[in-house]
């Protein structure tokens, strides 16, 4: 794996709602087995996805010749699209824009009763308590990622071999998923400490949510758009 795949698989991995996810796994009885059946589900769909994604891709470019244009014009695309989403979060006006689009929703339909409002159906799904459904939810939840998406492009892009493309497939979402794949580990071998810093960690990302999220929307925007103004 070069330095840019190893860059945008751990951006991909600074992923506030996997970790959340986990918290919530954790206060259930059966934990071990449901963060286990999450990271399953997780891997399943990402991987899928992605050599699905990469091979076809890989067929496409065969079939109608050279990728470079495909490259630099995704690049340019994506990262335009992660610096506009920085400044947007930078400027708070995803703020302003929920709030307008809340207090039309409320102009329509009054607010219920806090005590009869649903937490998100994620949330629901996910504290359900059962293997089966936490794996379905997994599929839901993880779908490819603009880092993600960016890096099976580049694999797609390499013309690897079958088994050295599936090699990146698998090493990108082993370090993807490594803030559920720690805690699945530490469970079996230090459960309460295991907790204590999960605990500590999501604490953190939902009190510097934004400006993480300004970040990294900042740097993997700034990182595609010097690279496909250079591969241009």
């Amino acid at each position: 794996m070069d330095w840019q795949l190893l860059l945008l698989a751990l951006e991909a991995a600074l992923y506030p709602t996997l970790i959340a996810a986990v918290v919530i796994l954790l206060n259930q009885p059966r934990r071990v087995v449901l963060v286990g059946a999450y990271l399953a589900g997780g891997l399943t769909i990402s991987i899928g996805l992605g050599c699905a994604l990469v091979f076809g891709a890989q067929g496409a470019l065969d079939k109608h010749g050279s990728s470079s244009t495909l490259s630099w014009s995704a690049d340019l695309a994506i990262g335009g699209l992660a610096l506009i989403l920085a400044v947007a979060l930078a400027t708070r006006s995803d703020e302003r824009l929920r709030a307008r689009r809340a207090a039309r929703r409320e102009a329509k339909h009054p607010p219920k009763p806090k005590d009869e409002e649903k937490e998100p159906w994620s949330q629901r799904l996910l504290a359900g308590g059962s293997a089966p459904i936490v794996f379905f939810a997994a599929l839901a939840i993880n779908l490819p990622g603009a880092a993600y998406l960016i890096g099976l492009k580049d694999i797609a892009a390499g013309h690897h071999s079958t088994g050295a493309a599936i090699g990146l497939i698998l090493a990108f979402n082993a370090i993807m998923f490594v803030m559920a794949e720690i805690p699945f580990v530490g469970l079996l071998v230090a459960p309460e400490a295991t907790e204590r810093l999960v605990t500590r960690t999501n604490a953190w990302f939902s009190r510097n949510g934004r400006t993480i999220a300004m970040v990294l929307s900042g740097v993997l925007g700034a990182f595609l758009v010097v690279r496909g103004i250079s591969h241009s």
